[in-house]
């Protein structure tokens, strides 16, 4: 019967065991499953790199993937490590291979952000330009506004909000283009009707002693002077003559001309190209005026005229007592003359600066008074013309 023993026992049992100490703990297998027939035998993977699976003719091909590698990888992507136990005291692990930055990943995304920005930023661009240029058209119009008074109204272009707004510019617009004329009326139609009593008074002169006669004819006139004043001022303002583009030291040249032709004491000292769009009229009624004004209280007009960044720059000098600092903006105001021009003799009626500040501003621009290393300086600025 012993010699029935089955042989393999015989050697299974002879197979001498491998000393516990000289086993690594890693490599100890772990217990048998009650059923060893149950789990099939599995080989041993190791990887396989490239230059040897081409040594062995292995064709290796890359995962498929979409356009522009767009689409997702057949694997898993990241920085990992995955191990498996083959037995026989052998695992085999995954770990991918480090890639330089940028990585696949991230060149995607970057490809991704690069085709967004090339979509949307020119729909992003023409989409503001729809929304500011209204707005733009706004500005233009507030400024055209300021220079010329009778400017026409804006257009109403654009999404609702921007229609209502315009709308309620050209209504503001109009009240004060309203509101403008109808204080300039009244101021002329009273002025006119003052010439009535006056002229009623002035035949009731001659009834009156001659020592007291001689007085009130003259403040009759001075009141008549002034009237006329009004009544031009009135008219230049509620009558505005029509802007053109001309050379300021053109026009400049010509009135320092015309002023040293009847005897004034006037000289261009400097004098620059400058191109602006303003009623030629008025603005050389400013002129005429500031002139006058520096040869009858200084003696001599010396002008200048200069670019200044957007503005150009006109200058007229005198030689006379000059004004306080606290002067200097009084005598802008309507029938305001100062002490000196009082005591000097010299007729005025005290609305010459004022009409010159009306054009000015009228124009978008200013006339201020300076003191002047011997007098004063009038200074006007008015705004270059549009290129």
């Amino acid at each position: 019967m012993a010699a029935n023993t089955p042989e393999p026992a015989v050697r299974e049992s002879a197979t001498p065991a491998a000393p516990a100490a000289t086993v690594p703990p890693a490599a100890v297998a772990p217990p048998a499953p009650s059923t060893p027939a149950a789990l099939p035998r599995v080989p041993a993977v190791r990887p396989v790199e490239r230059p040897l699976a081409e040594e062995k003719g292995m064709a290796v091909t890359p995962p498929p993937r979409g356009l522009f590698g767009l689409a997702p990888a057949p694997f898993v992507e990241g920085d990992f490590i995955a191990a498996m136990w083959v037995g026989d005291g052998n695992w085999a692990t995954v770990q991918p291979v480090p890639e330089p930055f940028p990585n696949a990943w991230q060149r995607r995304v970057l490809l991704w952000f690069l085709i967004a920005a090339a979509v949307v930023v020119p729909a992003g661009w023409l989409f503001s330009r729809r929304l500011v240029r209204p707005i733009a058209g706004f500005a233009r119009a507030a400024e055209r506004l300021g220079r010329e008074p009778a400017a026409p109204v804006l257009a109403l272009r654009g999404p609702a909000e921007i229609g209502r707004a315009a709308q309620a510019f050209n209504l503001m617009q109009s009240r004060l283009s309203s509101f403008v004329a109808d204080r300039t009326a009244m101021i002329g139609a009273i002025s006119h009707d003052l010439r009535t009593p006056l002229t009623r008074m002035r035949f009731r002169i001659e009834d009156v002693p001659d020592d007291v006669r001689a007085g009130m004819l003259q403040d009759v006139e001075e009141m008549e002077r002034m009237i006329s004043s009004v009544l031009a001022f009135t008219r230049d303002a509620s009558e505005p003559g029509s802007r053109e583009r001309l050379d300021l030291s053109t026009l400049l040249k010509d009135v320092v001309d015309d002023a040293t032709f009847v005897g004034k004491n006037v000289r261009l000292e400097r004098s620059e190209e400058a191109a602006v769009d303003v009623d030629a009229i008025g603005v050389r009624r400013l002129l005429d005026n500031l002139i006058e004004n520096a040869v009858k209280y200084g003696e001599q007009a010396r002008v200048r005229l200069f670019v200044d960044e957007q503005n150009a720059v006109a200058e007229v000098s005198d030689s006379g007592p000059g004004l306080p600092e606290a002067e200097l903006e009084r005598v802008f105001e309507p029938f305001y003359r100062a002490p000196a021009a009082r005591a000097s003799g010299k007729q005025g009626s005290g609305l010459g600066l004022a009409v010159c500040r009306s054009i000015a501003r009228a124009h978008g621009g200013e006339v201020q008074l300076k003191r002047g290393q011997r007098g004063l300086v009038a200074q006007v600025r008015l705004p270059l013309a549009y290129t």
